[in-house]
């Protein structure tokens, strides 16, 4: 463990030295990006630090609205809602179905949508074999709750055996998206668009805005009757929204996020080159992660003052999990430096 007295970037310091950094959720270099910071300043100065009222007060600030309309729109949703995390976003929605029906999280889900009970089937192929086993079941409704994606083994989880479902039930599907939005997914919009259901079920997508586009907030997207029964929910009135002056950066800032997500498709593409003759490493099209067995390649790049990501998970006396992050941020200079140094790995003798 590394302990550091300011945000990585491209690089971090440590004990007074610079090393490269591959590691971290800041996929398109947001929190270091200059003409972002400048956005949230003016935000900042346009509405102040933060609104720390309800949103269901008498005075209803603009910023609020717009900002939702356009993420509902930009994914392909009929409404969105905005709250101050997207772990809090992923709360407030299994609140609320976990009491309209029954909730079956998938292996790797996050937490905040397991609705208290922890995934009970360990694999993916599993878990999709008994989703449909319930759901041509008659009874209450069922709440199949998922990632879109397993950002730490690094792979896109397939739905598209749903399309072909015939429901016994009401189904409703919970997907967190929060390391694909702002990344995958057309202009960034990420899986909403993306998913064919049976008719008669819904989709509701929760996400992390804090991750890729370095906005602190959470996003639910999906109907509108769900988000108007969301935005009754006490537990909505009674927590403080985003701080408006980031909001106004992430409107304002679309062509930004433009070129940072196409510097980073550039950057995955330049190591991707690489790993055509590679075979360590696990990753998927256009995702900026790459996972490998080989938890000794962390301490190997240590020692070359390279910081990757590398630890147990998901609890401490679990096996190291070991990948290597990119960033918009990462220059064609530091992507060839570490290619190098993988190269010079993979041809000394193995011991």
């Amino acid at each position: 463990m590394y302990s550091i007295n300011q945000l990585p970037g491209r690089c971090t310091q440590i004990d007074g030295e610079n090393w490269l950094y591959f590691s971290g959720t800041g996929y398109l270099g947001a929190a270091w990006n200059e003409d972002l910071q400048a956005l949230v300043r003016e935000g900042i100065q346009k509405f102040g630090l933060h609104f720390g009222g309800s949103r269901l007060s008498n005075i209803q600030i603009n910023i609020f609205g717009e900002a939702e309309a356009f993420l509902a729109q930009n994914a392909g949703a009929e409404q969105a809602l905005l709250l101050s995390s997207g772990t809090l976003a992923g709360q407030l929605l299994m609140k609320v179905l976990g009491t309209h029906g029954e909730v079956f999280p998938a292996p790797g889900a996050h937490p905040a949508i397991w609705a208290g009970a922890a995934p009970s089937i360990k694999s993916w192929e599993d878990w999709v074999e008994k989703a449909v086993e319930l759901a041509n079941q008659p009874g209450a409704p069922l709440i199949l709750a998922a990632n879109s994606v397993d950002p730490l083994y690094v792979r896109q989880f397939d739905f598209k055996w749903l399309q072909h479902l015939k429901p016994q039930r009401e189904l409703i599907l919970v997907i967190d998206d929060s390391h694909g939005f702002g990344v995958l997914g057309e202009n960034g919009a990420g899986i909403y668009s993306q998913v064919n259901l049976p008719a008669g079920a819904e989709l509701l997508v929760v996400s992390s805005l804090g991750k890729a586009l370095g906005i602190p907030a959470g996003v639910i997207l999906g109907p509108k009757f769900w988000m108007e029964r969301l935005l009754r929910n006490p537990y909505f009135g009674g927590a403080s929204p985003p701080s408006p002056g980031f909001l106004w950066a992430l409107l304002q800032g679309q062509a930004i996020y433009i070129k940072a997500r196409q510097k980073l498709q550039l950057n995955v593409r330049q190591f991707v080159q690489y790993l055509s003759t590679e075979s360590d490493f696990h990753f998927f099209p256009e995702y900026p992660v790459f996972y490998t067995a080989n938890s000794g390649l962390a301490t190997f790049l240590a020692e070359r003052k390279i910081l990757i990501s590398s630890f147990p998970y998901p609890t401490p006396q679990d096996d190291l999990v070991t990948r290597i992050v990119l960033s918009s941020l990462h220059t064609e200079g530091d992507l060839e430096t570490l290619i190098k140094i993988l190269q010079f790995k993979s041809q000394k003798p193995r011991s």
